[in-house]
């Protein structure tokens, strides 16, 4: 943020408070100039002190996104590998006789269902009435 005259505020919040605590200690009883000079640059670091602020909390939000979406990918990659270790032992830790069995129940049925697609292949609807 600027400053009312247009300059660029500072930047180095040291400077700033350099500069804020010579204003305070530079004499300015019965001396109108050097309280408006002390007053302007008290504002001026006050304005500097808010900017910077304003720029850490930006960052801080900005982090705090950043840090949520990496807390989701996180619990992603937790949930898809403990998935995967799942499947793994379902591959690998296999009853292989209910696997034979269930295997061959289905060709079993495969073979059925293709034998009497063959044969409903060659009918007509009016065969079917006979």
């Amino acid at each position: 943020m600027p400053e009312p005259d247009g300059s660029d505020s500072e930047k180095n919040l040291f400077v700033m408070l350099d500069t804020a605590i010579a204003a305070l200690k530079t004499p300015v009883e019965g001396n109108d100039v050097e309280k408006e000079k002390a007053a302007a640059a008290i504002d001026k670091t006050n304005r500097g002190l808010k900017n910077s602020l304003n720029n850490v909390l930006t960052v801080r939000a900005e982090l705090g996104t950043q840090l949520s979406e990496l807390s989701t990918l996180d619990s992603l990659g937790s949930d898809r590998a403990l998935g995967q270790k799942l499947q793994m032992s379902n591959l690998v830790d296999v009853d292989w006789n209910s696997v034979i069995s269930s295997y061959v129940m289905q060709q079993a049925a495969l073979q059925a269902s293709y034998k009497t697609f063959t044969d409903m292949q060659g009918m007509s609807l009016f065969q079917l009435n006979r």
